[in-house]
């Protein structure tokens, strides 16, 4: 009796391994197709210019290398890939997924996600900076920013941007309160309170405004029959059921990396 139970047990340990494999490969190629690869190699160069922003507002290079190097180790491509991978093996199920997949093999789906990734390339900035200056001349008709209104509506980016910038900054935050002196914590609800009053409405606002703006530059080339169809798309039970857990998923990565990093920003605390 002992042997046979032995032997499920490792028939069902092996089944549950490669059901975890199998799964994770889905994932890589759902991310393959989306075009969520890309965006998260371009994060470390992206990551990089901004810091190299910042260099002006730091009293001397020691500090402003020391806070490089943390931000380098905190917020990397590597990691976020990995807990963004995480939260998808996690919560979500296979046969969704391969849903979505089939979806992405659409060609109104392929030529959507192959304009956005090159959206994000940054050789494209030069190109971007001409067509938002020739939008002062020929502004877009009122038909098309209807309509990504309700792209962005249907896809909730600037919504959940937001909250994710939100949860980035507190989990940030309570990371860095977390390695304080217990006299020195701040109470939950009050950084809550801080960091929620930081990203107020009028934040909102102007996500939606660039977000407006950055559509306009990515489907320049996109009829208005066809955008109409890739919004259709997004309120499909599968563009739902992708767009819910995508945001998460952004959201459950970043959170993880900057409440690392808060913990790690100790070393610039001038109280102690």
């Amino acid at each position: 009796m002992k042997i046979k139970i032995s032997i499920c047990a490792l028939f069902v340990s092996l089944c549950l391994q490669v059901y975890g494999q199998s799964t994770q490969q889905v994932v890589h190629e759902l991310m393959e197709k989306s075009g969520s690869t890309s965006l998260f190699k371009q994060l470390d160069n992206l990551l990089y210019s901004k810091l190299e922003e910042k260099r002006s507002s730091f009293k001397n290079d020691e500090d402003f290398k020391t806070f490089v190097a943390l931000m380098k180790t905190g917020i990397n491509s590597m990691d976020a890939e990995k807990y963004f991978v995480d939260y998808f093996e996690l919560k979500t199920n296979e046969d969704s997924l391969k849903k979505v997949i089939a979806l992405y093999n659409e060609p109104l789906m392929i030529e959507m996600t192959l304009l956005e990734v090159s959206t994000n390339d940054p050789s494209q900035q030069q190109d971007q900076q001409s067509f938002f200056e020739g939008l002062k001349k020929n502004p877009p008709s009122q038909t098309r920013i209807q309509q990504l209104v309700l792209l962005n509506n249907e896809l909730g980016t600037s919504e959940l941007l937001s909250k994710m910038f939100t949860n980035m900054a507190l989990s940030m935050a309570k990371g860095f309160n977390s390695v304080q002196p217990a006299e020195n914590q701040v109470p939950l609800n009050e950084l809550k309170e801080k960091i929620q009053s930081t990203f107020n409405s009028d934040f909102s606002i102007m996500m939606t405004n660039q977000i407006i703006a950055l559509s306009m530059y990515t489907y320049k080339s996109v009829d208005d029959s066809k955008l109409n169809e890739y919004i259709k798309v997004w309120q499909s039970p599968v563009g739902k059921y992708f767009v819910k857990n995508t945001y998460n998923a952004l959201d459950y990565s970043f959170s993880k990396m900057f409440e690392q990093l808060g913990s790690s920003m100790k070393i610039f605390d001038k109280s102690k």
